[in-house]
């Protein structure tokens, strides 16, 4: 059995509406795999759906736009989680919606569900007479994730990660079948080596039976580690995650094309500052992905990885694989270990350094601070 696990998928932003352009590497890489599984990033929905608590905390607020539930389909997506930090950010009902959508077209969402029970429960994928079951889990952290609308007995939302919950169902799980996959939320956004505690809890579940940790949330590729002959990926980045719009109080929104055409384009510099419209784009490590390539015989897991990078509507392969998968390979080595808090430091402060004082003198803090000079904010 051969699984390709990708990254943060968000289906709309500046590209709604358009079909995705995918290379004819990344197509024949895609279908070498019996099933393929995602994180969906992204609530589905309409502006005045947003959920009003994480609005009045002037939280970002993603959401697509129905018509490009198919982008998923035109990947051939198996399976999606909804366990992340976004999926109810038009509310709970609207996300219990976006599960009846997916399941009726063909997608099995896992992650999130109208009750804990519906939550926790793993999309289970069968191939020679093997089977994966595989759950999605959401770490409460409302410092890194924002406001997280978690699953109880009697209210939906998502799955918790807990692991006097998730320990045991993983040992469960491994009892009835022949491999178990996690698929977390959990770390900081931008930084390349994971929070020692998820390295902690990484561990514990491999301990309890899992035989491979699929991490997301940080926006940004991390370490894949082997432990106990099984693959832990810290973060597989962003996979498929358009440039999109913000209002003034951080929401996505979809501008007609007059007014989109009007707006500034910015990095994510001092939103906090900003009172007008933008339109967001990302940096560089924004827009690449790893693909976690898994395969399964016999008991047995080998575990590869591959780099996709996402522009202008066109996925494809890097050019810079062969130093992306060096530069892992380095930091790997500071994975758990107390080093790990001074690396992530360091790293941000070079890449601070390097842009605030180089090239975002010229370019993009410079062109910010010209806009809000041009129009009196």
């Amino acid at each position: 059995m051969k699984i390709a696990f990708v990254g943060d998928y968000m289906l709309s932003g500046d590209r709604a509406g358009k079909p995705i352009v995918v290379s004819p590497w990344l197509n024949k890489e895609l279908e070498k795999f019996d099933f393929r599984v995602a994180t969906l990033e992204t609530a589905l929905g309409e502006y005045e759906d947003i959920d009003s608590v994480k609005n009045a905390k002037g939280e970002v607020a993603v959401w697509s736009k129905y018509c490009d539930l198919s982008k998923l389909k035109a990947l051939n997506v198996n399976a999606v989680s909804l366990a992340n930090n976004h999926s109810c950010d038009c509310g709970v009902e609207s996300m219990l919606q976006m599960m009846e959508q997916l399941n009726a077209n063909g997608v099995k969402a896992i992650g999130a569900g109208k009750n804990h029970k519906e939550a926790m429960q793993p999309a289970v994928f069968e191939k020679n007479g093997e089977t994966i079951a595989i759950i999605g889990c959401c770490k409460d952290d409302s410092y890194a994730l924002g406001t997280l609308l978690f699953a109880t007995e009697t209210q939906g939302g998502l799955y918790r990660l807990d692991e006097q919950v998730i320990v045991p169902q993983i040992k469960e799980l491994k009892r009835q079948y022949d491999y178990v996959a996690v698929i977390v939320h959990w770390g900081v956004e931008h930084m390349w080596v994971p929070e020692n505690n998820d390295v902690a809890v990484a561990k514990k579940m491999i301990d309890a039976g899992a035989d491979m940790i699929i991490g997301g949330h940080p926006h940004h590729i991390q370490p894949m580690v082997i432990y106990k002959k099984r693959p832990i990926y810290y973060s597989l980045g962003n996979f498929h995650f358009p440039d999109f719009c913000l209002d003034k109080l951080s929401n996505t929104y979809y501008p007609n094309e007059e007014e989109f055409k009007n707006l500034p384009s910015f990095t994510w510099m001092y939103p906090e500052k900003r009172n007008f419209p933008m339109h967001y784009f990302w940096k560089y490590y924004g827009r690449l992905g790893m693909i976690s390539e898994v395969n399964l015989s016999k008991g047995k897991v080998s575990a590869h990885k591959c780099f996709s990078i996402y522009k202008n509507g066109h996925l494809g392969k890097s050019k810079c694989s062969i130093f992306h998968g060096i530069t892992l390979s380095v930091f790997s080595a500071f994975v758990g270990n107390k080093y790990s808090d001074k690396i992530n430091y360091g790293m941000w402060k070079l890449r601070s350094v390097f842009e605030n004082r180089v090239l975002s003198v010229f370019l993009k803090k410079y062109a910010f601070f010209k806009y809000l000079n041009s129009h009196n904010y």
